[in-house]
């Protein structure tokens, strides 16, 4: 049965979300911000109009000050149709966007000046004696502009993701909820799971949960089958499912909410998994379990990364440079490394300090497959850190059978 969130504690999540970024701005010192991610515009206000468009085009775009102020300046005209439920925006502009796409070459400059002219004035407005912005994301062309009439640009990422970080408890109604949303989802691919269908045909029924649930969109392509799950992270496609392929799965769901749950599971078609098969899974299952017991408030990302337990040789080239990543309305800081890649080149971020504090929702990662090997094994736990240690927040058990 699909459940929602009562009014009041919706209510109390935006509030906590606003008040909690309002503080991190004033801790960081950061007297206003200029935020284009449209999923920190959601943790911000809980307006999600257009995400997904407003992820590849700059259409919208929020300013917040340290002082209270918060003005959405959003694609359509703002009027009670789109924001006027939400006490968490003062007021909703028609926003100005800036480039090629909306201006082309004739009216690039002049909706530049326009678009300038916005954001000077409120800035000058709400921090006169500190005329600095913080921003997500913004075109050189923007930056230069806002820099050459003295308002000077700064990182605006550490109060949004410090403040995103740490949930508060009806945050973790929300992910909670989330989480059924996906076991639901994983349950129906398991019952569609059999020799004949493709891969999208199974991956589809994840789709459908979340919708049913209210959830949002998943972010990547990653139910995969047979020889596609090694290496990890081919895509879903027509592949057709045989009889004794293993099935894995890393749902990078955004459910109901806004908030994301992401886990990994591997299955089999119609079959019995073979000792190769058996002992992948167990090493994949060890990693993450034996890095679950590491997580503890208080315990730094450095020594998270130094007493990470690692695969023996064989199975640790294949295997993510990342072992712990943050997980809210999205993927969210921090990237925690794994200790045997701290040497790989372009790895995914990492490698920076920090403190584990309660409330914080966190992934452990892992992948087992041999280099040129026949298939793999994808396991991933999301956990709450709380003053005991880590819980486990996913609902969709392990084959453990096969262990």
């Amino acid at each position: 049965m699909v459940e929602a969130l009562p009014d009041a504690t919706v209510h109390r999540m935006r509030h906590h979300r606003k008040d909690r970024l309002l503080r991190m701005m004033q801790e960081l010192d950061v007297p206003t911000l200029l935020v284009y991610d449209p999923v920190s515009i959601r943790y911000a206000t809980d307006s999600r109009n257009v995400q997904v468009y407003a992820l590849n085009h700059e259409c919208r775009y929020l300013f917040m000050a340290a002082d209270g102020t918060t003005e959405l300046f959003d694609w359509v005209a703002g009027h009670g149709a789109y924001h006027g439920h939400l006490d968490t925006i003062d007021v909703v502009h028609v926003a100005r966007p800036v480039g090629f796409m909306s201006d082309g070459a004739d009216n690039f400059d002049a909706s530049l000046r326009a678009w300038a002219d916005q954001i000077e004035s409120l800035v000058r407005r709400t921090s006169p004696d500190d005329l600095r912005v913080g921003i997500d994301r913004l075109s050189h062309f923007q930056a230069v502009e806002l820099e050459r009439r003295g308002i000077r640009v700064i990182d605006g990422h550490p109060p949004i993701y410090r403040a995103r970080a740490v949930k508060g408890p009806e945050e973790l109604e929300a992910q909670r909820l989330s989480a059924k949303a996906c076991h639901d989802g994983f349950e129906r691919m398991f019952a569609a799971t059999k020799p004949g269908v493709t891969e999208s045909d199974i991956w589809a029924h994840l789709h459908a949960a979340n919708i049913e649930w209210e959830g949002e969109w998943i972010n990547a392509r990653y139910l995969l089958s047979g020889e596609k799950t090694n290496p990890w992270a081919q895509e879903t496609g027509l592949r057709v499912i045989r009889q004794g392929d293993i099935i894995g799965c890393d749902s990078d769901l955004i459910g109901p909410y806004g908030y994301a749950h992401d886990i990994s599971r591997t299955w089999m078609a119609d079959g019995t998994p073979d000792d190769r098969q058996r002992r992948l899974y167990a090493a994949c299952f060890e990693h993450v379990h034996r890095n679950m017991d590491l997580l503890e408030p208080g315990l730094s990302f450095l020594e998270l990364t130094e007493k990470g337990f690692c695969y023996p040789a064989e199975l640790a080239e294949q295997n993510f440079t990342t072992i712990f990543h943050g997980l809210g309305l999205e993927n969210e800081w921090p990237i925690i490394m794994s200790p045997d890649k701290l040497d790989v080149p372009g790895a995914y971020g990492g490698g920076y300090d920090g403190v584990l504090e309660v409330g914080m929702t966190l992934c452990i990662e892992s992948y087992a497959g041999e280099t040129g090997g026949p298939d793999g094994v994808k396991l991933e736990e999301m956990v709450l850190i709380t003053e005991t240690g880590a819980v486990p927040l996913g609902l969709t058990a392990y084959e453990e059978d096969w262990l």
